[in-house]
């Protein structure tokens, strides 16, 4: 890894962010696009007349959770793409830990956004509910100030978040600047809880 700003792991700030950025949009879309989209197919009776026609309510839930998925790839890539001509695409230091920690990243944050669109009753509480969530993971979770800056307070608040834990899964093997095992572990730990809300949510559709 070249030679940086202490602050950012060594790395140019221009490169941290460039990587960081990533988890901007996947955020976005998995936080307020997807559940907006899934509380809007409750309120307007959707989910139940796919259920009449005999389509399980959790087939229709995985099926929007593949399109954001599908979304958040081609996302990346356009991140990913303007940025090169303008501040350049550090190079990959290890390119199969960065898609475990983009892949685990990407499910881990979808299937949360699922449980929150099942969590409310209409899209206008998913959209109030998503954009709280989101904005401070963005700034506490990558987006914002690097990790040595922040307070200890801010620090402590960053280390429950998993927006956190998804760009540094994604960063640091990126760059080179550490490992990203700690981080899928927490990851692992959202993914498993945000699993066990989304099923129970779905059997909550089917009293």
């Amino acid at each position: 890894m070249a030679s940086g700003n202490a602050e950012y792991g060594g790395a140019r700030p221009s490169s941290y962010y460039v990587v960081a950025y990533i988890g901007v949009p996947l955020a976005a879309l998995a936080l307020v696009g997807l559940p907006v989209m899934v509380a809007s197919y409750r309120e307007r009776g959707v989910l139940r007349r796919f259920e009449a026609f005999g389509v399980p309510i959790r087939m229709v839930i995985i099926a929007q959770a593949l399109v954001t998925c599908g979304l958040v790839v081609l996302a990346a890539g356009i991140i990913i793409a303007v940025a090169a001509p303008t501040y350049g695409v550090p190079a990959v230091d290890n390119a199969a830990a960065v898609i475990v920690g983009f892949v685990v990243g990407t499910v881990t944050m979808v299937v949360l956004g699922v449980v929150l669109g099942l969590a409310v009753p209409t899209a206008r509480s998913a959209q109030a509910l998503g954009l709280v969530t989101f904005l401070p993971m963005w700034l506490l979770g990558g987006g914002g100030p690097p990790r040595a800056v922040m307070s200890d307070a801010m620090a402590r608040v960053s280390d429950i978040m998993p927006l956190w834990h998804v760009t540094a899964a994604i960063r640091e093997p990126w760059l080179g600047s550490g490992s990203s095992g700690s981080h899928l572990v927490v990851l692992a730990a959202w993914l498993a809880a945000g699993l066990v809300a989304a099923a129970l949510l779905v059997r909550r559709q089917n009293p």
